[in-house]
């Protein structure tokens, strides 16, 4: 495992941090699974099920076979399947209870197949996630939701998910925490994405104040578009500008005590990390501290989402091999 001699948690990396490599077309499956093994960014392997299989949740004996095999030989461990929900896959209504059971129960059987312990979806109803608990003890994989920007442990989503687990019993339920929960500020790459979009400067620097602030999430986005039309920024900029709220949260990291009973596996959400071998919109000293001292054992993906705004071909290696860098050293602290 790749893990330091005082913790118990598993490092590893989502493919989703190389989507830009993945969607150039200059790398098949196989070789990104690979460089996750070159780049020496494992041994944890995640990946998005409807972003890297073609056909998904249709799984075949051969693909499986296939990438059973690839992933032993790589000295690599599957860790998590990042799933969909889609409750509103349909145009002019939503999946009823039975569809969502059968949509997201292909996904858990596609994940067993694969040989990934956790389903990462997005929240669902109480009663879905209930229906869900068979199929998922059968096919001995966790249905975990994932706790992203701006959720906290006390939205009504993530409190639903405790509910149930704690009425059924079952290890089967849980979450996926995202780093993005914790930030100190928004990271500059977003901004500089702003920028070069034809936001004044005077805009971000009222988005940033205003994402500072303690205000009720509704009363930001007010604030958001009020900024927006006094700078007379164009449609697209104000749509970019939400970003800000949806994107990045700044929920107190004692917070996250409530919830890593609950979780086998985390997205180490981060943006970039800098020559000083640090994240700085992420208080990663502190997050780790805490996971350390809570005891946590389950696993870690780096999760790059710089590639979300502009980077550079190839850039995701190198901000993988430095996120582990610095993880591995906070965790020898």
């Amino acid at each position: 495992m790749n893990t330091t001699s005082n913790s118990r948690i598993l490092l590893g990396t989502t493919i989703y941090s190389f989507t830009n490599e993945w969607q150039s077309r200059r790398f098949t499956l196989d070789q990104v699974i690979e460089k996750v093994a070159e780049l020496g960014v494992g041994p944890g392997l995640e990946m998005v099920g409807f972003q890297s299989i073609r056909g998904f949740p249709a799984i075949s004996d051969e693909f499986a076979g296939h990438f059973r095999t690839l992933v032993e030989r790589l000295g690599l461990k599957p860790t998590s399947l990042s799933g969909n929900a889609d409750l509103g896959r349909y145009p002019d209504r939503l999946m009823t209870p039975d569809e969502m059971v059968a949509y997201i129960g292909g996904q858990i059987e596609a994940a067993g197949k694969l040989g990934f312990p956790v389903l990462r979806i997005q929240f669902v109803s109480g009663e879905v996630l209930e229906r869900l608990l068979p199929t998922a003890e059968r096919a001995r994989v966790q249905v975990a939701c994932e706790m992203h920007s701006p959720m906290t442990p006390s939205h009504p989503p993530v409190v639903e998910v405790l509910e149930v687990r704690s009425r059924t019993g079952s290890p089967y339920v849980g979450l996926v925490p995202d780093f993005s929960s914790s930030m100190t500020r928004p990271p500059e790459r977003y901004w500089s994405w702003l920028r070069q979009a034809g936001a004044p400067d005077a805009l971000i620097e009222a988005a940033g104040e205003i994402w500072h602030s303690d205000a009720p999430n509704a009363d930001k986005f007010a604030a958001l578009a009020r900024a927006a039309q006094q700078n007379d920024a164009s449609p697209a900029v104000s749509g970019m500008l939400n970003g800000v709220m949806t994107m990045f949260a700044h929920m107190p990291v004692s917070a996250w005590r409530e919830v890593l009973p609950y979780a086998r596996h985390i997205h180490g959400k981060f943006y970039h990390v800098d020559e000083s071998g640090n994240e700085p919109s992420i208080p990663y000293p502190q997050i780790i501290g805490l996971l350390k001292e809570s005891g946590y054992s389950g696993s870690i993906s780096a999760e790059w989402e710089g590639h979300a705004f502009a980077s550079e071909p190839g850039e995701s290696f190198g901000e993988v091999q430095r996120w582990h860098a610095m993880v591995k050293r906070l965790l020898a602290s």
